[in-house]
């Protein structure tokens, strides 16, 4: 007996070797809480404004001061915040990657986005609430307040399965700034259709039903409904609250035109691209897959055919067509959520402070972003240097952020901003200043339709490391219909020359020459002349139009230009320096300018100004390498 103790002794020291490690797994933990919406009291279909949530803590979030970036994850078809914890072990999952070393730790949150006919495909909608708004003005700004995240797009990605693939990919188009990095697993509505959509709900049972109630065996039919609720609403059409795009007439299916091809340019992710392209060319990453196994074909000619699509707008992305079928290999040790989800935003996300001029100035620009969306002019001014300058469409420069703030104050008074999405194309590190450029969309509380712009930000760093604002300029890629709403009377402060230290006397004099040539050029028309300082890749962002690129693009567009104008005569042109900074590699300059003209009995003036970014060249002459132009705001000709 004694020795088949000791060999049972044995084989449990043995047994040990290998249970501890599993025992000694860091565990993370589960919290569940609600969030009180404001975005569903016009809701027709029941929808409760408090949301219920489920987040996950990883296990360092018990080290106090240590922030985590955020993962959000989006579910399937009736499917709510409790379902990957409660139905598919995603809590095991997370802490046995966490503990492997598979990603580090790493905040996840899953709300409920469900209706009672599926899902709420996270749009905005008068039949079912605002559910894009509930996510990016109430949940992320909600969980960034209440936990320590790393608050910024680059520490922060949204994954989903199935409908939550969609929306995850639909987020990232539309609030890049928000969401850096984006997973979608087996994303529906992604491209085109091989079978024509009308042939899958039943329009007569649809028309017959007295409520919802009446469609609960009818797969097909519940979840047409919840399609049509989010891109097909009418409030006003009780019990379903959508305008069906077909009906059944004699057996057969009428299509209405009109109503069908409202509801196809909302859905299908391939009909929104061509609009968000750039957006999406912005994210960390980007990566969805799909099952070749899948039964429902369209699924997989849908995501072969947005992955194309994706290629051909040149947007930079990741899709992998694996063996299974639809949502047969999602879950588990072996699912793609932990062999490939996971991993994704490992690489992908930011897991500490910005480190890089680009996600500095993403970590600056979130700020900014989240003032404008709050209309605080408090806090947007802020992020401004005492001294700083802003040029915005409209208005004159704005000197100092007593001018800045006074200015958005009267803004705000007007109009309120309602939807802001930034997209950095370029960020230059000029040794104690980065300078940003990039587009953006805006969307205001007195307009429908969003504006598309450019803008360029110059950020000082503070010596805490900080970014503030130095300068920005902001223009409009077309006129806007009413640009005096977007002039305030502030008066313009005389500026007087700026002394000069020696070794910025021959920069001050080569912008002077060059800007007495610019005036001659716009005087005689000789566009040539403009051109003579521009380097073969610079980019030039005009007023009330899209960025041109290079001497290909910038000579057409400005011998177009000068076409159109050949019927004005340029009285008194003027072109001078209001200011600039000389970072030896590279100089900026804010450059104002003033032409009056007369051309068929009319007379009139423009003004204008923005920011100038000049490169030294190796023989140490200056070139123009990228240049974005704004108008002030001036009483119409007489």
């Amino acid at each position: 007996m004694s020795g088949l103790r000791k060999l049972y002794a044995v084989a449990c020291c043995l047994l040990a070797l290998f249970v501890a490690p599993a025992m000694a797994q860091p565990q993370g933990r589960l919290v569940a809480s609600t969030l009180q919406s404001t975005g569903f009291a016009g809701s027709k279909i029941g929808i409760s404004p408090v949301r219920n949530l489920t987040v996950y803590l990883p296990p360092r979030y018990a080290e106090p001061g240590k922030r985590f970036p955020v993962l959000y994850f989006l579910n399937y078809f009736f499917e709510d915040h409790r379902e990957p914890f409660a139905s598919h072990g995603a809590k095991a999952l997370l802490d046995k990657a966490i503990g492997q070393g598979l990603i580090g730790d790493v905040i996840v949150v899953t709300a409920d986005f469900t209706t009672p006919a599926g899902s709420s495909w996270y749009v905005n909608s008068p039949a079912t609430g605002n559910w894009e708004d509930f996510m990016v003005r109430e949940l992320v700004p909600h969980i960034d307040a209440t936990y320590r995240t790393l608050a910024t797009r680059d520490s922060r990605g949204i994954a989903g399965d199935g409908p939550g693939a969609y929306g995850a990919i639909r987020f990232g188009m539309r609030h890049p700034d928000m969401f850096g990095a984006v997973y979608g697993m087996q994303p529906v509505a992604s491209g085109p259709n091989i079978q024509p959509t009308h042939s899958r709900p039943n329009f007569e049972r649809m028309a017959r039903a007295t409520s919802l109630d009446d469609l609960r065996d009818d797969g097909f039919s519940l979840i047409f409904t919840s399609i049509y609720q989010a891109f097909a609403p009418n409030p006003n059409r009780p019990p379903l609250f959508f305008d069906p795009p077909a009906r059944r007439v004699d057996g057969r299916i009428v299509v209405d035109s009109d109503r069908t091809a409202r509801f196809k340019q909302g859905f299908a992710l391939t009909a929104l691209l061509p609009a968000y392209a750039d957006n999406l060319k912005s994210l960390r990453g980007f990566k969805f897959d799909w099952g070749r196994q899948d039964t429902l074909v369209d699924h997989v000619y849908g995501a072969q055919a947005f992955s194309n699509l994706l290629a051909e707008y040149g947007v930079p992305h990741e899709a992998e067509e694996h063996g299974g079928g639809f949502r047969d290999r999602h879950w588990g040790e072996q699912g793609r959520f932990y062999t490939d989800v996971l991993p994704f935003f490992a690489r992908h996300l930011l897991f500490g402070p910005p480190a890089t001029p680009t996600e500095r100035v993403n970590a600056a620009h979130a700020k900014l972003r989240q003032a404008m969306l709050a209309n605080d002019v408090d806090a947007r001014a802020m992020l401004y240097r005492a001294d700083a300058r802003s040029m915005p469409e409209y208005q004159p420069v704005l000197i100092g952020t007593r001018q800045i703030a006074a200015y958005h104050r009267a803004m705000r008074e007007r109009r309120r901003v309602t939807s802001y999405v930034p997209v950095a194309s370029e960020v230059l590190e000029l040794d104690d200043t980065l300078v940003e450029i990039g587009t953006f969309t805006i969307r205001w509380s007195d307009r429908i339709d969003e504006e598309r712009g450019k803008y360029a930000h110059v950020w000082g760093v503070e010596r805490d490391g900080s970014l503030r604002l130095k300068a920005d300029t902001w223009g409009y890629f077309r006129p806007l219909a009413d640009p005096a709403g977007f002039f305030t009377a502030i008066p313009e402060p005389s500026s007087s020359p700026i002394p000069l230290a020696a070794g910025d006397r021959s920069v001050g004099e080569f912008l002077r020459a060059h800007n007495d040539r610019d005036a001659e050029a716009v005087r005689t028309k000789d566009v040539e002349a403009k051109l003579v300082d521009y380097t073969d890749d610079a980019v030039f962002m005009p007023f009330a139009d899209t960025p041109k690129r290079g001497m290909a693009e910038i000579r057409p567009y400005l011998t177009a230009y000068t076409a159109a104008g050949s019927g004005a005569t340029f009285r008194d042109v003027r072109v001078w320096t209001l200011a600039f900074e000389n970072h030896g590699a590279w100089v900026i300059e804010y450059p104002k300018f003033r032409v009056e003209w007369t051309a068929g009995g009319q007379s009139g003036t423009v003004k204008g100004g923005g920011i100038r970014l000049w490169q030294r060249q190796a023989g140490g002459s200056l070139k123009l390498h990228r240049q974005i132009g704004t108008h002030d705001y001036v009483v119409p000709a007489r």
